[in-house]
């Protein structure tokens, strides 16, 4: 059952990734062309273009960040036990010689 729950998370997250891309770039695509219609001008809509990707991929860090929260935590417990284990296998060869 876990499996199945872990499946459609991660394509919920597909979807909303592609969401949060596409939302940001198209609103200021048209927030630029409106924008250089309006002021006879031909370079708001690059500029436009350019903050969409910065805000689009701003959002993906920052949902892919808590998505891989857990993931991280139990990784890093996991890299901790193997530390403590080899520091224990290291005082035991010291007692042991």
């Amino acid at each position: 059952m876990k499996s199945k729950s872990g499946v459609a998370k991660g394509i919920l997250m597909i979807s909303q990734i592609g969401y949060s891309m596409l939302v940001p770039i198209f609103l200021c695509v048209y927030v630029g062309r409106k924008l250089d219609d309006r002021f006879g001008t031909s370079y708001i809509t690059i500029i436009g273009i350019v903050l969409g990707i910065m805000a689009a991929f701003r959002n993906i860090y920052l949902m892919t960040k808590s998505f891989y929260a857990k993931d991280k935590e139990r990784e890093d417990a996991e890299l901790n036990l193997l530390v403590e284990m080899k520091k224990e296998r290291e005082n035991r060869r010291k007692e042991d010689k």
